[in-house]
């Protein structure tokens, strides 16, 4: 375009005023985010007053702009479980450019470095607000959202679904003096147990089971049974989760009680019994039954096949893995049946704006985390409302680009959450299941560490 260079000292201040302007934006973005939140509580619950410090469930996660555990910036978020959308999210950073190219340039001169940082502190420009190790990023963040929720959007983040892979929970657990804080589970990561449950024990049973055969191969336990089983673990949970943001103590036991039922008759179901009375007497009654059996029961029809089912010998043999994942406790965590998926969602906004294999710094992180924020509410066309802000109007051509963006990724949203879509994604992975096992046992162990 043939235009002038432009100065560090220039292209830093219009950084500044960007980020001022895009953070500002998304803190009025997370205030409403609140008052919808509030809304969604007040109208589920009348008898609460709109002016009371609310109960509600939130799905927290963090991450880091670099792999590995040596990140100097992470970024942690906290999103409604009910409403979906972000409430609150914050940066932490144990570094600082300028402090770097000022420490540079006062080499040898410690003390004339201290007094510039002195002034550097309290000016409020310094980037670092975190000194521990880089994995605490994330119980760090938790702490600093939960502490200021009540000042934020006057709520108790009381229910938080975790992956647990950090000491998140137990930094918050007790940081209301009124209100426990409770860890709930996401039901996408409790199905995963069972699969893995199912793997390791595949894995420790050696030798030959009670009818003289091994436990894998064709018609038994194969990873595609066990993907299978986890589907159905995971489908038994979620169709008895409660979406009320408060149930009853009487609704939530029916809702594990049921859970537990299901759980069983999943169980009972996968293995062929000489009675298939008994085999089938968990499953559901009627002609609306996952079961098939049930359904010809109720229908006089003859549609149920058992050639999928595994041998009685896998009965008792899975039977501690179905109850030690049916516990009471583990399956009230997962009562309220939320997915983490609007957390993994915002992350990956996140992430296309700062890409990890790249060095980035704390300003430049924490541009990314607003930016991706006010994507993930209202897409593209907010960059329009950012950019009059910033005292840039938008043209007829830009307005139009961002809402045929928005169009296309509803159009592509709407059609992923459809039924077909789902089970038609759910058949490739089981397809692709099949022809590796397939490619396995044709090769053979190829790959082995320090086995060869």
């Amino acid at each position: 375009m043939n235009m002038p260079c432009m100065s560090t000292s220039a292209y830093q201040k219009q950084v500044d005023s960007i980020l001022e302007v895009v953070e500002d934006y998304t803190k009025e973005e997370l205030t409403q985010a609140g008052q919808r939140l509030r809304n969604i509580v007040l109208d589920e619950n009348p008898d609460l007053d709109k002016d009371d410090t609310l109960d509600v469930a939130v799905s927290f996660d963090g991450t880091w702009a670099k792999r590995g555990f040596t990140s100097l910036t992470g970024v942690v978020f906290a999103i409604s479980v009910d409403s979906g959308e972000v409430l609150d999210y914050t940066v932490l950073s144990k570094a600082c450019q300028k402090c770097s190219l000022k420490q540079s340039k006062c080499e040898g001169d410690d003390e004339r470095f201290q007094e510039w940082r002195r002034e550097h502190l309290a000016s409020g420009e310094c980037d670092i607000n975190f000194n521990g190790s880089s994995p605490a990023m994330e119980a760090e963040g938790a702490s600093i959202l939960w502490r200021r929720s009540i000042e934020l959007h006057s709520m108790h983040y009381k229910w938080m679904v975790s992956d647990g892979d950090s000491k998140a929970f137990n930094t918050v657990e007790n940081v209301y003096d009124d209100c426990k804080v409770i860890k709930l589970d996401c039901v996408g990561h409790v199905q995963k147990r069972m699969g893995k449950h199912l793997l390791n024990l595949k894995a420790r049973t050696k030798g030959k089971l009670e009818d003289g055969k091994p436990i894998g191969g064709l018609g038994r336990l194969t990873e595609t049974k066990i993907k299978k089983l986890q589907k159905y673990y995971g489908l038994a949970i979620r169709q008895n989760t409660i979406k009320k943001s408060n149930p009853t103590d009487r609704e939530v036991d029916v809702s594990i009680y049921t859970m537990k039922k299901n759980i069983i008759a999943i169980l009972n179901h996968s293995v062929k019994t000489q009675d298939p009375a008994k085999q089938h007497r968990f499953c559901p009654l009627g002609e609306t039954s996952w079961c098939k059996w049930q359904q010809d029961v109720t229908t006089a029809t003859k549609t149920y096949k058992d050639d999928d089912c595994l041998p009685e010998v896998f009965l008792e043999l899975l039977r501690p893995t179905f109850m030690t994942l049916s516990d009471t406790k583990l399956l009230e965590r997962c009562i309220r049946g939320p997915p983490k998926t609007q957390t993994s969602v915002s992350m990956v906004r996140f992430w296309v704006r700062c890409p990890k294999h790249k060095h980035h710094g704390a300003k430049v992180v924490r541009y990314a985390a607003a930016s991706a924020i006010c994507h993930f509410h209202k897409g593209a066309e907010c960059r329009n409302e950012i950019m009059d802000k910033l005292s840039i109007p938008g043209g007829s051509h830009t307005t139009h680009s961002f809402r045929l963006k928005n169009n296309k990724r509803l159009r592509k949203a709407n059609a992923q959450a459809t039924a077909m879509e789902k089970k038609r994604r759910q058949g490739l992975q089981l397809v692709r299941t099949r022809r590796e096992e397939a490619l396995l046992e044709i090769d053979g162990p190829s790959y082995d560490p320090g086995g060869f």
